[in-house]
């Protein structure tokens, strides 16, 4: 009787993690399909609020996207700094959210270096860096991307 029990229990575990198997596999295909700028608003000489319309297609379960950051940089050296709300993004479906961003310039830089910095502005000089943290029914992921160049962000998002 142990022994039937004890294969019942390996069964039932193999079963489970080929369906985490098949669960994962549907994480990685989740894409992002769009993302737009519906509006800016300034809150101060260095600061605005902003709202992010972006497209997800989804064929996962359902997931919360929280503390998302971005860090834009220039020569290693952080500009400019944006968080968003948290977003939660429906399961098996493509949608689009809007997501609500506030950012300030970093206080190191001074007005008088954005406008020489927007003046000559060439997107291959700055990069990225994202974080987030994934989750999923409790359990969650912490996500991170740096260096991402800032040209290509812009060029996905044109298309």
């Amino acid at each position: 009787m142990d022994i039937m029990k004890r294969g019942v229990r390996i069964i039932l575990l193999a079963v489970a993690l080929l369906s985490l198997g098949g669960c994962m596999n549907k994480f990685k295909q989740i894409k992002i399909t769009s993302v737009t700028l519906e509006s800016v608003n300034p809150t101060g000489l260095k600061s605005f609020d902003a709202v992010v319309n972006l497209g997800i297609n989804n064929p996962a379960p359902s997931f919360n996207i929280m503390n998302l950051k971005a860090d834009v940089k220039r020569d290693s050296v952080a500009i400019f700094h944006a968080r968003g709300e948290n977003i939660a993004v429906a399961g098996r479906k493509e949608q689009i959210y809007r997501v609500p961003v506030s950012g300030q310039l970093d206080s190191a830089v001074t007005l008088l270096q954005m406008a020489v910095l927007l003046r000559r502005f060439d997107a291959s000089e700055y990069t990225v860096d994202l974080s987030a943290r994934a989750v999923v029914g409790g359990i969650g992921k912490d996500l991170v991307y740096t260096g991402i160049p800032l040209a290509s962000l812009l060029e996905k998002a044109r298309k």
